[in-house]
C-alpha cells in the first residue's frame, strides 16, 4: 500500500512536470550515472526548461542501466523520456560531464543523441568543469602533500574514544570561541575539490587542539610513531601555508560552485560571479 501511494505520488509530479514543460514546449536533458548501495548503476534524468519566465531544473526518474557505452547510454535515455511522455523532437540541450561515453565526439550520448536530434546542443557540466580545473591546478607537491596530511589525521584522531576525549578536551582549552567545542573534523572529500573548502577551514581552527592532541599521543606507545610522524607534519612551514592558502582560495571559488548548482542558474549572473572571482584570484 506504502509503495502503491509512493508510485502514484511520482506519477503525479511528473505529470504535472510534462504540463509545465508542454506550456514552454521546449526543454533540455541532464544525465549523470551513479553505482548505488546495491552495486546497481543507475542513470539520472532530469529536465530543463522555462516556467513563468524562470528556469527551472526537475528531477524524472532513475533509469538502472547494464552497459555504461555511449550508444546504450543513448537509448536508455531516449527510451525513457519517450515513455515519460517527452517530445523528442523540442529537446534543445543536453548536459552531462565530460567522462568520454558521455561526452565522446563520435561514439558518446551526446554525439549519438544528436545524431538524431540536431538542434540538442550539448554542455558540459559548468560545476564538472569548474572541479576537474580546480583538481588539475592543486597537483603541486606542497598542496597534494598538504591535502594527505589533512586527511590522515582527520582519520587518525577519530579512530578511538580515548583519542576524540582528549582532542575534546584540548579543543576547549586550546580554541577560543563558544563555538568551537561543537566542530568536529571533517573528512576531505575524494572527489569534489570545491566541496573541501569546510574541511579545510575547519582543521584550520582547531589546528592548535590537533597539535597538542599529537604531542599528547606521541606518549601513547600504540600510536607513538604514527602522532610523531603527524605532528612533524603538520608543524612545517609549508604545510601552515598550503593550509591556509586552500582556506582562502576555496572560500573564494566555492559561492562559483553553489551558484552552477542552482536550479535557476542564469548565466549571465554565472559571468558576472566568475570575473570577479578571477580578479580576486588575480
Amino acid at each position: 500500500m506504502q509503495n502503491q501511494i509512493i508510485s502514484l505520488m511520482g506519477d503525479a509530479i511528473q505529470k504535472q512536470i510534462l504540463s509545465d514543460i508542454s506550456q514552454c514546449k521546449y526543454f533540455s536533458i541532464l544525465a549523470d550515472e551513479t553505482t548505488d548501495v546495491s552495486q546497481t548503476e543507475q542513470l539520472s534524468l532530469s529536465v530543463r526548461f522555462i516556467k513563468d519566465t524562470k528556469v527551472q531544473a526537475e528531477y524524472m526518474c532513475f533509469a538502472p542501466v547494464s552497459s555504461t557505452t555511449g550508444k546504450d547510454l543513448a537509448s536508455t535515455i531516449l527510451t525513457r523520456l519517450s515513455q515519460l511522455g517527452h517530445n523528442l523532437e523540442h529537446m534543445r540541450g543536453q548536459g552531462y560531464d565530460g567522462a568520454s561515453n558521455m561526452s565522446g565526439k563520435y561514439r558518446g550520448v551526446q554525439a549519438r543523441v544528436k545524431e538524431l536530434y540536431p538542434l540538442a546542443m550539448y554542455t558540459h557540466c559548468c560545476n564538472h568543469v569548474l572541479n576537474l580545473v580546480i583538481n588539475t591546478s592543486s597537483q603541486l607537491p606542497v598542496i597534494r602533500n598538504a591535502m594527505a596530511t589533512i586527511s590522515d589525521i582527520c582519520v587518525f584522531l577519530p579512530r578511538s574514544a580515548q583519542r576524540v576525549s582528549i582532542f575534546q578536551n584540548n579543543i576547549e582549552r586550546e580554541v577560543s570561541g563558544s563555538a568551537s567545542s561543537r566542530l568536529k573534523l571533517k573528512p576531505i572529500c575524494a572527489t569534489r575539490w570545491v566541496e573541501r573548502q569546510d574541511s579545510t577551514i575547519i582543521f584550520v581552527t582547531l589546528l592548535p587542539a590537533v597539535v597538542s592532541t599529537l604531542e599528547e599521543l606521541q606518549q601513547e606507545v600504540e600510536v607513538a610513531t604514527k602522532a610523531a610522524t603527524l605532528l612533524n607534519s603538520v608543524q612545517k612551514r609549508t604545510f601552515l601555508i598550503a593550509a591556509l592558502v586552500m582556506q582562502h582560495t576555496s572560500g573564494v571559488i566555492l559561492p562559483v560552485s553553489k551558484l552552477l548548482q542552482k536550479k535557476e542558474l542564469d548565466i549571465f549572473a554565472v559571468i558576472e560571479l566568475i570575473d570577479s572571482v578571477l580578479d580576486i584570484l588575480r
